[in-house]
């Protein structure tokens, strides 16, 4: 058949021409179809990147004005007390409330406990700790237990403390012990020690067979019972006082901002203003933040005890960490609007 279609081809001219004919025309429809695809995309970008230009002009042309006519009234008399009172309220709140998250989210009993259980240096000195103080006053089979098997006891410490298990069980406590003080509970209640020292004595045993005997000594432990507070400032109500004191400021500040930025003279000063205010708090925080470190790394220095000096910065550490964390914030907020406000556009829209 093929022999045939070439012959009859061959014999042919114009069949051959017809053919050549359709195969050009298919060509050049496939080029046009895609050219026609090509343009349509390029269409559709254009129009979207309009889209986004009207919309960007509506903005400038119409939310802007209203944003400036709500606000910007350029009173200065007013506008520099409400600036006042905006830098007064929003350091106290920058202040206040670096402490409120320390100790007012959350646990802080916890937070100390899992920095410390954390540091993989202190959970190794804390063993070699309780084998050396252990040793002081061990005297017989106890002592000769102690000297043979010291870095087996002082590394099955170093296990026990990294333990989920434990640490699960010493929030469970913590957590009982925080809510009865801070909500101000008036019946009894009692936690139960006795699961974490039942894990540290399994860890023992593993050693050596002898601690066994401390079962019998478990045994006896009672629940530790919690009682009201009768005596000293109650927490619950200093937990309450602060969190209303927290919020009070809060209100103030965006109160304060919010009438100096509809006294502000101009869109510039609207940024600049609070741009300063936000830098110089967030100056204050860190430098409050490295006071406080040193402190804190000072007074360690006078423990008598070698775990409690290197105990003490890592469990001040997540206490004096919002300190840092929210000034590092207001500075980048601060630098930002003081940067929008030097940008030539904003200038351009304030004076016009």
């Amino acid at each position: 058949m093929h022999l045939l279609d070439y012959s009859q081809q061959k014999s042919n001219p114009a069949k051959r021409a017809t053919d050549k004919y359709d195969w050009g025309q298919h060509s050049i429809g496939g080029r046009d179809t895609r050219r026609r695809n090509l343009v349509a995309d390029s269409l559709g970008r254009q129009s979207a990147r309009g889209s986004f230009k009207a919309l960007a002009r509506m903005i400038k042309g119409f939310a802007l004005p209203l944003a400036m006519g709500l606000f910007l009234k350029a009173k200065r008399g007013a506008a520099i007390p409400s600036a006042t009172f905006f830098a007064t309220f929003f350091t106290l709140l920058s202040i206040f409330g670096s402490v409120y998250l320390a100790f007012g989210i959350g646990n802080p009993v916890n937070k100390v406990t899992n920095s410390l259980l954390s540091n993989t240096t202190f959970k190794h000195d804390a063993g070699t700790y309780f084998v050396s103080k252990a040793l002081e006053s061990a005297t017989g089979d106890e002592r000769t237990l102690l000297l043979n098997k010291g870095p087996q006891i002082s590394a099955a410490v170093t296990s026990f403390l990294g333990n989920p298990v434990f640490k699960g069980e010493l929030g469970a406590v913590s957590d009982v012990a925080y809510n009865y003080y801070t909500e101000g509970a008036k019946a009894r209640q009692s936690i139960d020690v006795k699961p974490i020292l039942q894990l540290a004595l399994l860890g023992f045993e593993s050693v050596d067979p002898q601690f066994s005997k401390l079962s019998k000594e478990l045994n006896k432990i009672k629940p530790i019972k919690l009682q009201p507070q009768t005596n000293g400032p109650d927490a619950s109500q200093v937990k309450s006082y602060f969190t209303l004191g927290v919020g009070l400021l809060l209100a103030l500040s965006v109160l304060t901002l919010l009438l100096y930025l509809f006294f502000a003279k101009s869109l510039r000063a609207a940024l600049r203003v609070p741009g300063i205010i936000f830098v110089s708090d967030g100056l204050l925080l860190v430098l409050l933040n490295i006071v406080v470190t040193a402190v804190v790394k000072h007074q360690a220095t006078t423990a008598t005890e070698s775990l409690a000096r290197e105990a003490i910065p890592i469990a001040a550490h997540p206490l004096t960490a919002p300190l840092m964390t929210n000034g590092v914030v207001e500075l980048f907020v601060g630098l930002v609007l003081l940067f929008v406000s030097y940008s030539k556009r904003v200038n351009v829209s304030s004076q016009s």
